[in-house]
This record gives structure tokens, sequence and C-alpha cells, in this order.
């Protein structure tokens, strides 16, 4: 009696398997990152992937996934671990008269600080922040410096260095006492004077070398029941804005104001309703910011104040 052979589609699961098998095998020796997490299997304990899978999921919910951290990002825009105790998330905020009031980080300006005589012209700077015609330029320091220099007085060997806690500025030709550590605001004076205070042309980076302001605005409450031991627990979250206040800009008392857009648009405000209103600079807007009114009734893109005394 012939034997009864067994169909091959039987074999067939068992075909797919194998050769989905050789193919993982294949990929992974190749280093192919598209089964780059199988080859974690071997290395990594099973209740480690998921709990760290978990949180990864937990993370998807609300942030997109394509600018989760990576290593790469870690490694080579942060500097967290190949050169540990580099303050690269350090920032300093470059404002007063600039195409746009930004916070520039360190690493952006000394990207190879960890180099020997590394350093950044401070013309060099400014130019690659679209800033050409200036009158002068202050630094404030973390240590309540404030020093100011004018164009004229500006060198090629003024320039930033590294430093323990961010940035340092320092110029051969300019007297230590300029040498500022530790910078956190670069304002800017530029040549023009498009804003009209009270008959006076001006510009928002000369206001801010003057007396300034911060005013707590748009602030909220909050609540979180905690998980832990079921207690509700509150906070209160708001921002600071600072700029010139409406009484210096005044010169002192006055009973009303009134400002005018770039559009032509007039608004008339009661001292009473401008109490603690400071100019400011709000998403690249010279604004006056009202401190009891919520941000849809702050007056924006300012070009001139007048006020009744």
């Amino acid at each position: 009696m012939q034997k009864s052979r067994t169909p091959w589609v039987a074999w067939l699961p068992v075909i797919i398997i194998l050769v989905a098998a050789l193919i993982v095998v294949v990929a992974t020796l190749a280093g192919a990152s598209l089964f780059s997490p199988l080859r974690l299997i071997g290395t990594y304990p099973i209740s480690y992937l998921t709990e760290e899978a978990g949180v990864m999921a937990d993370c998807a919910e609300c942030h997109d996934t394509e600018k989760s951290h990576t290593c790469y990002t870690c490694h080579d825009e942060h500097g967290s671990v190949e050169m540990a105790g580099v303050p690269f998330s350090v920032s300093v905020r470059l404002t007063g008269d600039v195409p746009e009031e930004k916070l520039v980080s360190i690493n952006d300006i000394l990207p190879y600080r960890d180099q020997p005589h590394t350093q950044k012209s401070l013309t060099g700077f400014l130019t690659e922040q679209g800033i050409t015609d200036f009158e002068s330029v202050t630094f404030a320091s973390n240590d309540g410096g404030f020093n100011t220099i004018k164009k004229e007085n500006i060198t090629e060997d003024a320039v930033f260095v590294p430093h323990t806690d961010g940035i340092r500025f320092s110029a051969e030709n300019l007297h230590i006492s300029v040498w500022l550590r530790g910078i956190t605001r670069i304002i800017v004076v530029g040549s023009e004077t498009p804003l009209l205070i009270d008959g006076q042309e001006t510009s928002y980076g000369r206001l801010l070398l003057g007396p300034t302001l911060s005013v707590t605005v748009e602030q909220t409450d909050t609540m979180l029941k905690s998980a832990t031991d079921g207690q509700v627990r509150r906070a209160s979250t708001a921002y600071r804005r600072e700029g010139a206040p409406a009484t210096v800009l005044a010169a002192g008392d006055f009973q009303s104001l009134t400002v005018i857009d770039a559009a032509g648009k007039t608004t008339e405000l009661s001292a009473e309703e401008s109490a603690n209103a400071v100019l400011t600079n709000v998403a690249g807007k010279i604004t006056l910011v009202l401190p009891d009114r919520g941000w849809a009734q702050w007056l924006t893109d300012v070009a001139e104040i007048r006020f009744e005394k």
C-alpha cells in the first residue's frame, strides 16, 4: 500500500514562520533600524522593556512622537552625556530694537565651547540675528550687572567666550569692569525711533534702558487630585511681563492716556483703567499690557501714546 503524503499546504504556516524568523535574524544582524526593538530583547529583561513601552505609550497620548527625545537629540543637540556639566539649557534673551525678540540658546552662540579658544565676536552674533544698524548694546548679568556699549566703541576684539554659568563678554579694548559674566539679556538700541511718547520720539530698546516694571498677568488657579493619597492640592500659574510703566512714560501722574496703533486706531483709557500698565514686546508687537484685563484687551502694535495731565 502506498503511503499517503502530507499536502504541502499543511506545511505553509511552518514555512512562513521559518522565513519570517530568517528575515528577522538577518535584519537584526545587519542592524536594520526597522527591527531595532527586537535586538533589545536579548539585551534587556522583558519586564524592563514592557515598563519602558508603557511610559512611551503614555507620553504619546499628549506629545508628538516625531519630536520625542532620542539618544541622538540628547547626545548631539543637548550634549547631556558627551559634555556633562555644560549649561546647554541656559539661554540669553535678545530684546530691544531687534527684528525678533527671542531666547537664544548658549549652545547656538558657542556650539564648540569644549574646544580651546572658542569665541564669538559680538558683531558677528548681531549680524547673524539680522542686526547691523544700531546705536548701542547693553548686557545684563545674573548678578545685577548692567553695562552699555556704544557702537563706535565695539571692535572685532569684543567677543563672547564660554563661562561656567553660560557666556561671558570680554574685549581687550574696553575696561575689565565691562567684561560681564553670566549674561542673561542683550538689549539692542536701534538707530530709528518709531515710537512717539507724549511728543518725544523714542524706541522700545531705549525704554528698556530706563525704569521698568514687572507685572503678573493671566493668573489662573489650578488643582490636581493626587493618585497617591486622594488629596486635592491647589496652586496658581501666571506670567510675568516686564516693560516701561505708564507712570514713567508720562513722567508723573496723569488723568488719561490715548493710544494710537500702527493702523491709526485710537483708544482712550483713564488713569484707573491703565493702572500698572506697561509697554512691552508681546509676540513681536509693541503692546500696552493691562494687568487687570485679559490679553485680548491689551493694546497691540502701539505707535504713539499721549497723556492728559
